[in-house]
């Protein structure tokens, strides 16, 4: 055997990356607490609404409580959220390289993502000890709370400085010599770089001109594959400090993550996140798809139109993309393919009808556009209903062209008797129940959009475990499940506004919308030029940062022609939902591409007609308003 060919074995290196493991206990004991309190919130929402309708005596400070615990959740598993590797990155470069640039490139974005959490660890620190605030009610100071976040934190930077080892040893193990030097300067070399710009004034840029070089670095980054949400951080602060200083970056830096993690606005992401995996672990999607098909199962196509209704009453609970599509997938892909439905015809179904779900209340989307916008969450949800039920007809007209065009993507089945389809009903109802219960308190004034959440959340807990779907295993997978992806959303949530700093800085929002608002064109030209452009990114955006990097973009232009902002935020819904399922990042393809274990491009192809399908729902929403703000307009 060549030298060349031979494994290289580093030990002391292995060593260390053997013994950093040791994190892992550490991690999952601080997030057990996450957990802990994720589910103590939930419970003191309740209980404040039983007591406040039905005693009259509601719990004192529960928002400053909330926001607080909110905090705690995060940062007790951001920490774990990175040992799992659920922070998202865009690999839509790096999955194409060879395994030793992309060990080499792993090694500097994972060393970019390290050093960013070491300058937010020193800018939290600072802001602990300098705040000397205490909540309104209760009196509480949040200097402690701020110490605790700053302890997640440190643990969220060992589990990168393992990752750093892990990706060094990869990198030595992979690359030749040229290609280590190279990693070893692509990390150091844009720090030191970075480091320069951050500390000195550079003379002769204006605002836009520093706003247009940080959006390009923000993209580099992503297509780099740094994680999304470093990637906003690191931007962010940045900017920040070449705008305003260093010490202005830094102040900035300290407190923004921790403002917007203890945000009470944002609590209903959290509890409507819960909400949907209690729901998909207690099975409550094979009901709803037992209730979709024995209904309209016998049709032809029946089973795939049966799929896009269980999945819209599904989206009803879960509020987002991904959930509706993992949950209905295990359920109807083996049921359409002993149906002898074509594959074409099953993915595009499952891969698409999840979307429906940012439309249907409750929605993650519309949470993150309202607090953007500072728009009424109750109002958005109360203006997807319509939008959300056109939505499911677009995509059960377009699976009846199919079938009309091309029978055999679809043969006929056998009508289910009476007594089937009345037992789908009874397994259906209590879950239907509860999303009535939930959005009607909420349409009804009876509680917020956040107690709502909380209510939901509660009752699919008690809901599961009456009904006996939901043991004591699956009741930690929800509650885990749940907290890693909101310790991920918030990272998102804090990066972005970290960003958000910056773009306000740099005034390029306003300087574009007023460019816009000053052209001689008519305004549908305006929403086309928006269209276009969310349609180029979400192709290569995940939906989440997706929205908070164009929120507050567009929404100064929206203000501008004087748009309905409920209206608008019903587009903004319509074009994320289009970023999960469009070539070549939507997430949904990708999800189920694991679960089929089909070609890529097969299901991209599949995706096609009912990416048509929402467009024609964009189309109609946009042209007649009324069909998104009939609802809000009566409450």
């Amino acid at each position: 055997m060549s030298t060349s060919t031979m494994p290289r074995e580093y030990p002391m290196l292995e060593k260390l990356c053997n013994a950093s493991a040791f994190i892992e206990k550490p991690l999952r004991w601080c997030g057990n607490i996450g957990i802990f309190f994720f589910f103590l919130m939930v419970i003191i929402t309740f209980v404040d609404v039983f007591l406040r309708y039905f005693f009259g005596r509601p719990l004192d400070g529960t928002v400053e409580i909330t926001g607080l615990m909110m905090a705690m959740i995060v940062f007790s598993y951001t920490g774990y959220a990175q040992y799992t590797k659920t922070h998202i990155n865009m690999d839509i470069i790096t999955h194409k390289l060879q395994p030793d640039t992309k060990a080499a490139l792993e090694f500097a974005t994972t060393v970019w993502s390290t050093f960013t959490i070491a300058m937010c660890i020193y800018a939290m620190t600072r802001y602990g000890m300098t705040n000397q605030k205490a909540t309104p009610i209760l009196g509480i100071p949040y200097a402690p709370f701020i110490f605790l976040g700053v302890a997640g934190v440190c643990l969220l930077f060992l589990a990168l400085v393992r990752d750093t080892l892990v990706t060094l040893l990869e990198m030595l193990r992979q690359a030749g010599s040229t290609k280590i030097i190279i990693g070893v300067a692509l990390a150091v070399i844009p720090l030191l770089v970075a480091w320069y710009f951050g500390t000195h004034r550079i003379m002769g840029l204006s605002g836009l001109h520093v706003g247009i070089i940080g959006i390009v670095v923000l993209f580099t980054l992503f297509f780099l594959g740094m994680p999304i949400g470093f990637a906003l951080m690191a931007t962010g602060l940045l900017f920040v400090c070449v705008l305003r200083g260093q010490m202005a970056g830094i102040n900035m830096f300290g407190n923004s993550w921790f403002n917007t993690v203890s945000n009470y606005t944002w609590a209903p992401l959290m509890s409507f996140m819960l909400m949907g995996y209690a729901c998909y672990y207690s099975r409550f999607g094979e009901d709803l798809y037992r209730l979709g098909t024995a209904w309209i199962g016998h049709m032809r196509g029946g089973l795939a139109i049966g799929t896009v209704a269980a999945c819209t009453l599904f989206g009803a609970v879960v509020g987002d993309t991904l959930s509706g599509t993992i949950a209905m997938s295990a359920i109807a892909l083996p049921e359409m393919r002993k149906a002898r439905y074509d594959d074409k015809l099953a993915l595009g179904t499952l891969s698409c009808s999840g979307t429906i779900g940012s439309l249907i209340p409750p929605s993650t989307t519309f949470i993150l556009y309202g607090v953007l916008a500072e728009q009424s969450i109750g109002d958005l949800f109360m203006a997807g209903i319509l939008p959300g039920l056109l939505c499911m007809i677009c995509f059960m007209g377009i699976i009846w062209l199919m079938v009309l065009k091309n029978p055999d993507l679809a043969p006929r089945r056998e009508k289910a008797p009476l007594s089937e389809r009345v037992s789908s009903l009874k397994g259906g109802l209590p879950i239907v129940l509860l999303f009535i219960l939930v959005i009607g308190g909420i349409y009804g004034g009876l509680f917020t959009a956040t107690e709502g959440g909380a209510i939901g959340a509660a009752g699919t807990l008690i809901l599961g475990l009456v009904m006996g779907r939901l043991k004591w295993s699956n009741f930690r997978k929800s509650m885990e499940e749940s907290s890693r992806f909101t310790a991920m959303c918030f990272t998102l949530l804090g990066g972005a506004t970290i960003l958000g700093y910056f773009m306000t800085m740099s005034r390029m929002p306003t300087m574009l919308a007023n460019s816009i608002a000053s052209l001689d064109v008519a305004p549908i030209v305006v929403m086309c030029v928006i269209v276009i452009v969310m349609c180029v990114l979400g192709c290569f955006l995940p939906a989440i940062p997706l929205i908070l990097i164009t929120v507050p973009i567009f929404l100064p232009i929206a203000k501008s022609f004087h748009w309905d902002l409920v209206w608008f935020g019903v587009i903004f819904a319509i074009l994320n939902n289009m970023a999960s399922i469009t070539p070549p990042f939507g997430i949904n393809l990708f999800v189920m591409k694991g679960v089929a274990d089909v070609p890529l491009g097969l299901i991209f192809r599949a995706a096609m007609p009912f990416v048509l399908a929402l467009f024609v729902c964009l189309a109609l929403i946009i042209a007649f308003p009324q069909i998104s703000l009939l609802i809000p307009s009566l409450m």
